[in-house]
């Protein structure tokens, strides 16, 4: 044989073998976060317990860590923060992974990991109205994207917010935050991938969207007096993209080059069983839209199970997730997607 083909074959070894060291190394670092994650999770609600974390400053209260936020999660937010697990079937896709699972070309579906935590870091609080006040509120998430039947991880993303929150009155919740999404697409494949969406092994600066958004969130039947009809809420995000440089610190520009717009809105309905140690149903719709692919709007609509029955508190969640919109992996190339999902998700 050829020295310099036998040279070729040994570089391909060794480069194929490394690659799939670092993904084992990667997969380790996800389980191990995703211990983490529990125990901080477990570890905040603990705090709550304890009252050295109120603070009293006359008649205010400051609290450390509290077992709920002024601002809510929306249910049937994509990108919102959560801890749970998606098993989506696919009903449509612009991706083709061309591995041992789909060898007849039909894209079977995915399993999604979320590893996220929500912390209301900081809440400074009237002592007559606990349920009104100031909050600093911190929140990350690490979706990881698997394929149906191996699990094989096809991409690994990070959202992580900061911000500042407050309910002026029971009915009305504000907030102005920072986000960040970064996504990771690609780092696992060795071979040809079909895909209409090219996947470069030597990327090194992957893409990311830093922006600011805007969010008001409301009960619109509050003011009927009816306890029960306040479990409807309404919500909007306005959220805005500046390449270059803010308070927050220097900004990657991949592949936002200018401004960019995004919109959010959305409804949701909690309705709790007589019996207050038996939850509740919920139903839920998220319409998104992004200004690089024209507003074509991203519809996500949630139905399930919702514990326990008491409004905005951190809570558990199993249902039924139909999308049809933007995909939720590699969502900087636009590509499009229909699914139909069983969901477990609780807020930790």
């Amino acid at each position: 044989m050829d020295k310099t083909m036998m040279f070729g074959q040994q570089n391909y070894k060794k480069m194929k073998n490394r690659k799939i060291f670092e993904l084992n190394e990667a997969k380790g670092r996800i389980k191990y976060l995703f211990i983490t994650l529990m125990l901080l999770g477990s570890l905040a609600q603990a705090q709550d317990t304890t009252s050295r974390f109120y603070v009293p400053i006359k008649n205010w209260d400051l609290q450390i860590v509290a077992d709920r936020n002024f601002y809510p999660t929306y249910l049937a937010d994509p990108l919102a923060i959560r801890f749970g697990v998606s098993s989506q079937s696919m009903k449509y896709s612009d991706f083709d992974h061309s591995d041992m699972v789909n060898t007849d070309g039909t894209y079977l579906g995915k399993l999604v990991m979320n590893g996220g935590i929500r912390l209301s870091l900081f809440k400074f609080s009237p002592r007559n109205n606990p349920n009104l006040g100031v909050e600093v509120d911190l929140g990350m998430t690490l979706p990881t994207f698997m394929r149906a039947g191996n699990h094989d991880i096809i991409g690994l993303d990070g959202i992580y917010y900061f911000a500042i929150a407050g309910r002026p009155t029971e009915w009305l919740g504000l907030r102005f935050s920072k986000h960040h999404i970064c996504t990771h697409i690609g780092d696992e494949f060795l071979d040809k991938i079909k895909s209409p969406t090219d996947f470069d092994l030597q990327i090194t600066q992957l893409p990311v969207r830093d922006e600011f958004i805007l969010s008001a969130a409301a009960q619109p039947l509050y003011f009927l007096g009816i306890k029960q009809w306040r479990m409807l809420q309404v919500y909007g995000d306005f959220g805005f993209f500046m390449p270059g440089v803010d308070f927050m610190g220097t900004r990657q520009n991949k592949p936002n080059r200018e401004a960019y717009l995004n919109l959010q809105g959305g409804a949701e309905l909690e309705y709790y069983l007589p019996n207050k140690y038996m939850g509740g149903v919920f139903g839920a719709i998220n319409v998104s839209a992004y200004q690089p692919n024209a507003f074509s709007p991203n519809i996500s609509g949630s139905i399930g199970y919702i514990f326990p029955q008491e409004w905005n508190k951190k809570k558990l969640r199993m249902g039924l997730n139909w999308y049809n919109g933007r995909s939720w992996s590699n969502q900087f190339y636009n590509r499009k997607e229909k699914f139909v999902a069983f969901f477990v998700e609780a807020d930790l």
